[in-house]
C-alpha cells in the first residue's frame, strides 16, 4: 500500500447492505456474453472508450493495490483499495469484487470502509478452518481479514501503522473489526501490509509485513491469529531506492517436482524499479519456520578499476554551466558537489563517501549542464552511479541524462529510474579503445523528477551488477503491489496486481474510474541459467474466452515494407501469438493499436539481445511527462527464435515470452481510430513463425462468437 498524507477526515461512510448496494459486474466475460451493467456512462449512453474488456475495474472511482486474494467455497474474492468518494487516492478502503473464473467479476459492496479514526490500508485473508482464533465456531469456521490500520490525526495512535484484524461469518461479504485491535503494533508510521499464511510444517501462522522505508521484511508468528511473536527479517537486498511494500512469501514446486520445493519472497518497490517508478522484484531461497534465506544475492558493490570522478574534492575540472534560464541561482549544480539530500529532496542514497553530482540544486525547475575533462578510453568498461528522474533522449520533452560524448556525438547515455537511489550502469566501451571522451551531463527537464545524480565514474575491465541483474516479476512500466491467491482449488499459486504505476497513476485520462488490475497470472519455478526463477502465464481460464482465429499462417518472410495483419474489432481484446526470427534484421517485432501517426511497438533488438515495450507514441501520452518509455528485458534468443504471446486490451499490453520467462506490462490509451496489427522489421529481413491472431470474450455487442 502505498503511503499518502490522510485527508482531514470528517465522517465515515456508513456500511452499504449487500441488498441495497450491489454493484455492477466490470470486466467480463463468459464464454457467452459480456456485462459491462451498472458502470456509470457517459452522456450518450456508451462507457468510455477505454474501459478494459477483460480486466478487472471499479464501475467508478479509484482503485490500486489487490487485497486479501482467497478462494473460498468456489468463490474468488478480490479486495482492494478503494476511494469510494473520488477518483484519486484518499479515504482508503477496501472494496471487493467476486469471481468464479478469475475473469467474470461482480463488484460487492464496501468491505471495509475507512472511519474517522483509520485508513484501512492493504492486508490478505485466511480461512481459519480450525478456528484457532475463537472468532467463530467449529460448525462456522471465520474468514480472518489482516490489515493496515493507517491511524489519523483524530485517532489515538496519530501517523502510526499497525495491523489490526476483521473477520466475516458469511464468506467475505460482510465483515467486524476485532474489538482488540490492533493486534500487532511497533509504533512506526512505516509499518504495513501483511500477508498470512499456515505454515503446515510447524503448525503456526506466519505473517510477513515490512517497514518500508528500513527496506526490511518482517516475519511473524501465531497461534491464533491475534497474538504475534517476532521470528526474524530480512533486507535490504538488491533495490532499495524507494520504499518496500506488500510483502508476499510461499512455496513452489521446482520444475514440477514436488521433493524439491524453494521458497519465493516477492517485494514490492516504489519507486526505484528497474522500469521506473513503481515495479515488483522477487528473490528465491529457503524457509525455515523462522528466516528466509535467498539462494541468490548479486554483488553490487564498487568494481575494481581507476576512479575518475567521486566529487569529493569539488568539481575539479569539470565545467559546470548553471541557470540556462537566466533567472538568477546557482542550480542546477551548485557551486560544489552536494553533501547527499538537498532541501525539498526525498532522501539520497546509494552513492559512495561524502559528496555526489546533484542536479536538484533550486528544485526541478533549473536547466543546466557539465562537462568532464577530457579523457582517453583505455579500459573495457565505463562503470558509473546514476540516479534522479528517468528523462532519455528519446523522450519527449527536455532530457536529464549522463551522456559519453566522443567526437562531439552521444555514444552511450544513462539516466535515473525516478529514483532518489544511485544504481551502477555499467557501459561497454571495448569498441572506443584509444578514442577521446568526455562525460556531459545534461539537465533540461523541468517538471517533475527533471534532475540527476551522479557519482563515483570509474574506469574498469568488467561490468558492476545493477538493476538489470536483479530479478522481477515483470520488466514493463505498469505491473505493482503483485500478490497471491490463498487456497486456490488445484494449488496453483495465482497472482494479481495493479496494472498502474505511482508515477502518473492519478493522472491517467480515464472516467469515471481509474485504476485496472493486471490479468490473473500462474507463477510456477523453471531451472533457469542453472538457478530457479519464476514463470508466469495468464491462467488457463483465458482460454475460455478464445474467439475463433482471424489468422494463421505457419512462416512468412518479413521485409522492410512490414506484414499487415488483420486490423482488430474496435473495442474488443485480442491475442497475437508468434515466433520472432530476426534473421539479419537489427530490429523485428509486433505493432498494435497502430494508427496513422501511433502504434505501441513490441520488439526485439537483435544487438542489445533484449525484448522491448516501446508506448512513447502509443497515442494519448501527454498527460503526464512519465508516461511516454520504452521498457526492455534482457532476453537472448533461443535458436535464434523467440516466441510471444501478446494480449491486447483496450488501454494495456501484456507481452509473455519464451513461455512466461521474461514479461513486460504496459498501460496505453490509444486514439479512437488505432485498431492496426503488423509485423516490422529495421535493418534487414526476418521472418515469423506459427502466428496465430484471435479475439478474447465477445464484441463490444455483448454478442458470442
Amino acid at each position: 500500500m502505498h503511503r499518502r498524507p490522510p485527508p482531514d477526515l470528517r465522517h465515515g461512510p456508513l456500511r452499504p447492505s449487500r441488498r441495497t448496494a450491489r454493484a455492477a459486474t466490470i470486466a467480463l466475460v463468459t464464454g457467452a456474453a459480456l456485462t459491462l451493467t451498472g458502470a456509470a456512462d457517459t452522456a450518450d449512453g456508451a462507457d468510455h472508450a477505454h474501459r478494459p474488456q477483460i480486466h478487472f475495474t471499479p464501475a467508478q472511482n479509484w482503485m490500486n493495490d489487490p487485497n486479501g486474494l482467497i478462494h473460498h467455497d468456489g468463490v474468488y474474492h478480490l479486495y482492494f483499495q478503494y476511494n469510494p468518494e473520488g477518483d484519486r487516492w484518499g479515504n482508503m478502503s477496501w472494496g471487493h469484487a467476486t469471481s468464479t473464473d478469475l475473469l467474470t467479476w461482480e463488484e460487492q459492496p464496501l468491505a471495509l470502509p475507512y472511519t474517522d479514526d483509520e485508513h484501512v490500508f492493504s492486508g490478505g485473508i485466511v480461512f481459519d478452518e480450525h478456528n484457532t482464533s475463537g472468532l467463530g465456531t467449529a460448525d462456522e469456521p471465520p474468514l480472518v481479514a489482516l490489515y493496515t490500520s493507517a491511524y489519523t490525526s483524530a485517532s489515538e495512535r496519530p501517523g502510526v501503522q499497525a495491523q489490526s484484524l476483521a473477520y466475516s461469518l458469511d464468506g467475505g461479504y460482510t465483515w467486524e473489526r476485532y474489538e482488540g485491535n490492533p493486534v500487532l503494533d511497533i509504533g512506526s508510521g512505516e509499518f504495513r501490509d501483511p500477508k498470512v499464511f499456515w505454515y503446515e510444517e510447524g503448525g503456526y501462522w506466519v505473517m510477513s509485513t515490512v517497514v518500508a522505508t528500513e527496506h526490511k521484511v518482517l516475519f511473524h508468528r501465531s497461534d491464533d491469529l491475534v497474538e504475534w511473536e517476532f521470528l526474524s527479517d530480512f533486507g535490504p537486498a538488491h533495490a532499495d531506492g524507494g520504499v518496500w511494500e506488500v510483502p508476499d512469501l510461499f512455496e513452489l514446486p521446482v520444475d514440477g517436482d514436488p521433493d524439491n520445493t524453494r521458497w519465493v519472497l516477492i517485494v514490492n518497490l516504489n519507486p526505484g524499479s528497474v522500469a521506473g517508478g513503481s515495479g515488483a522484484q522477487y528473490f528465491v531461497g529457503d524457509f525455515d519456520g523462522t528466516e528466509f534465506t535467498p539462494g541468490h544475492l548479486v554483488d553490487s558493490g564498487p568494481p575494481d578499476g581507476e576512479v575518475f570522478a567521486d566529487f569529493e574534492n569539488g568539481y575539479g575540472g569539470w565545467e559546470i554551466v548553471n541557470d540556462l534560464d537566466g533567472h538568477g541561482g546557482d542550480g542546477p549544480f551548485g557551486t560544489a558537489p552536494a553533501a547527499g539530500t538537498l532541501a525539498g529532496q526525498h532522501p539520497v542514497v546509494g552513492y559512495e563517501g561524502e559528496h555526489l553530482l546533484n542536479s536538484f540544486v533550486g528544485g526541478d525547475a533549473p536547466r543546466g549542464h557539465a562537462a568532464s575533462p577530457e579523457f582517453t578510453i583505455d579500459r573495457d568498461f565505463v562503470n558509473l552511479l546514476v540516479g534522479g528522474g528517468h528523462h532519455p533522449r528519446t523522450g519527449e520533452g527536455g532530457h536529464a541524462s549522463v551522456d559519453l560524448v566522443v567526437d562531439g556525438e552521444v555514444v552511450r547515455t544513462a539516466t535515473g529510474r525516478d529514483s532518489e537511489s544511485l544504481d551502477w550502469v555499467s557501459w561497454d566501451v571495448a569498441d572506443l579503445i584509444g578514442r577521446t571522451a568526455r562525460l556531459r551531463v545534461e539537465d533540461d527537464a523541468t517538471g517533475g523528477w527533471g534532475h540527476v545524480l551522479l557519482d563515483h565514474v570509474m574506469f574498469s575491465d568488467g561490468p558492476v551488477p545493477g538493476p538489470a541483474d536483479y530479478d522481477w516479476l515483470d520488466w514493463g512500466r505498469d505491473y505493482y503491489a503483485a500478490v497471491s491467491y490463498n487456497d486456490t482449488p488445484d494449488g496453483a499459486r495465482v497472482t494479481m496486481a495493479w496494472m498502474n504505476n505511482w508515477q502518473y497513476a492519478e493522472y491517467t485520462p480515464t472516467s469515471p474510474w481509474r485504476g485496472a488490475m493486471a490479468l490473473p497470472r500462474r507463477l510456477e519455478l523453471e531451472t533457469v541459467d542453472g538457478r530457479p526463477r519464476l514463470v508466469q502465464n495468464p491462467v488457463d481460464q483465458l482460454e475460455s474466452i478464445y474467439g475463433d482465429p482471424v489468422y494463421e499462417r505457419g512462416r512468412a518472410p518479413v521485409h522492410a515494407r512490414g506484414l499487415d495483419l488483420p486490423p482488430a474489432e474496435p473495442g474488443r481484446a485480442y491475442q497475437v501469438e508468434l515466433t520472432l526470427r530476426p534473421g539479419r534484421a537489427d530490429e523485428i517485432g509486433l505493432r498494435v493499436h497502430e494508427g496513422a501517426d501511433q502504434a505501441t511497438v513490441i520488439g526485439y533488438d537483435t544487438a542489445a539481445r533484449e525484448l522491448f515495450l516501446d508506448r512513447s507514441a502509443s497515442g494519448d501520452t501527454g498527460f503526464h511527462d512519465a508516461f511516454p518509455s520504452r521498457s526492455a528485458v534482457p532476453l537472448p534468443l533461443d535458436d535464434g527464435r523467440l516466441r510471444l504471446r501478446v494480449v491486447v486490451d483496450t488501454s494495456s499490453v501484456e507481452v509473455f515470452a519464451a513461455g512466461g520467462r521474461a514479461t513486460l506490462t504496459d498501460l496505453v490509451f490509444p486514439g479512437p481510430d488505432a485498431h492496426g496489427i503488423s509485423v516490422f522489421t529495421d535493418g534487414g529481413d526476418g521472418s515469423v513463425e506459427d502466428v496465430t491472431v484471435r479475439p478474447l470474450g465477445p464484441g463490444p455487442s455483448g454478442a458470442a462468437e
